[in-house]
């Protein structure tokens, strides 16, 4: 039984190391915005388009994704996606050499196609590895792990390559993304070795021969509405987890690498948040937490941008801790009770992530056309609208489209 149990183990360890990595890699290219905007000299908008490519991978990989998913099946589909971030990881190096922007952002997009397929594949697998009452206990605490890993990533990856290497950026780059790179074909290696639990997910695939109708999912309001505001959120998430480094340094007249400690702040609040998540959500109405919380996000983005100085700086890192639950309550609420559509309704989410390609693009435009102040209402929108969504949310389930 001992040895049973210890083997269950070494498939779970793999899967949370893995939300661990691509939650620290996640946020690399905060670390690197606004070095990348003053020695390539980019406006805020072509500096936003490195958050803006990273989200883009969610809307065109969804679709191929599902395809490598139901060619390969699970374990397979890990060791893949694992490799493809290796090798946008890996581009850094040459990008690094001959210092072109556009090979960066390559291999971001190649970075972030390989999350997508560990993202689709991993959220649902940890569900299944282990008793099914504390699926989402096992779910919300993989994303505390992976909230920790980008909580990590500033005060390790700034002091590598911002502090260690301060007088060869570049070098610290290449070195810093190899290592990263090897990381991820060791777990590609590992979880292609490793005895991992059938997916039962994978054998009703095999078995159904059912043609999923995306337009049965829109019959309900609470949906529609949920995916919407699931997409303006994930363009203002992004925009809070990765661009906040040019608004700190303008807001407190402070340096870059100050700014990205700042910006780490954000993440222990993320972290803290989500891995209190499944006790809070056993306790509480999600819908009544998440009108709370997304309402208190806006007044401290308002408020800091009304304030500005250190201070403004202090409200904005106050903010992971409100906005950590949003996601997932707004995943949770836009499918309740959608029975055979639920799966559609996840697929579709998991798309909306892709929010986070077009919002930061729109907070880029704002910031040239005004400021970095003017542009926060970018990120304003979405927090209120997730509020109203909250509290109004009873009213919104019990009428269909």
């Amino acid at each position: 039984m001992k040895a049973k149990t210890i083997k269950g183990i070494y498939p779970v360890f793999l899967v949370y190391l893995l939300f661990f990595m691509w939650g620290f890699i996640w946020n690399l290219f905060n670390v690197l915005a606004t070095f990348f905007q003053d020695t390539f000299h980019l406006s805020n908008t072509k500096t936003a388009l490195g958050t803006s490519l990273s989200f883009l991978a969610f809307f065109l990989m969804s679709y191929p994704t599902k395809k490598i998913i139901a060619r390969f099946g699970t374990k397979k589909s890990i060791s893949i996606g694992s490799f493809i971030t290796a090798i946008g990881l890996f581009l850094f190096f040459p990008a690094a050499v001959v210092k072109n922007y556009n090979l960066f952002l390559t291999g971001l997009f190649v970075l972030f196609s390989g999350v997508t397929i560990l993202q689709t594949v991993c959220n649902p697998y940890i569900g299944v590895l282990g008793e099914l009452k504390n699926r989402a206990a096992r779910i919300n605490f993989a994303q505390g792990v992976g909230a920790i890993g980008a909580a990590l990533t500033a005060p390790i990856a700034g002091w590598f390559i911002l502090e260690l290497f301060k007088e060869d950026l570049f070098g610290g780059i290449k070195i810093f993304y190899l290592i990263s790179a090897g990381i991820f074909i060791l777990l590609s290696v590992l979880v292609s070795y490793a005895n991992m639990p059938a997916n039962p997910n994978d054998l009703v695939a095999e078995k159904s021969s059912e043609i999923l109708d995306k337009r049965g999912v829109f019959q309900f309001r609470h949906f529609v509405i949920g995916f919407a505001i699931t997409f303006l959120y994930m363009g203002a998430e992004a925009i809070l987890y990765q661009l906040m480094t040019p608004y700190f340094k303008v807001l407190g007249n402070i340096e870059n690498a100050e700014a990205v400690k700042f910006s780490a702040i954000i993440f222990y609040g993320l972290m803290t948040g989500r891995l209190l998540g499944a006790w809070s959500m056993t306790r509480f109405d999600p819908a009544r937490i998440l009108g709370w919380f997304t309402l208190i996000a806006a007044v401290l983005v308002i408020s800091s941008t009304i304030i500005g100085g250190m201070v403004g700086i202090y409200l904005i890192t106050a903010i992971g801790f409100f906005i950590s639950i949003t996601f997932a309550s707004l995943f949770a609420l836009s499918t309740k009770d959608l029975g055979r559509y639920t799966n559609d309704a996840s697929s579709l989410l998991v798309m909306a992530i892709s929010g986070g390609f077009f919002i930061p693009l729109l907070f880029g435009f704002v910031a040239d056309s005004f400021s970095l102040k003017t542009s926060m209402i970018v990120v304003v929108i979405p927090l209120l609208l997730a509020s109203v969504y909250g509290f109004f949310f009873k009213l919104i389930e019990k009428t269909k489209s």
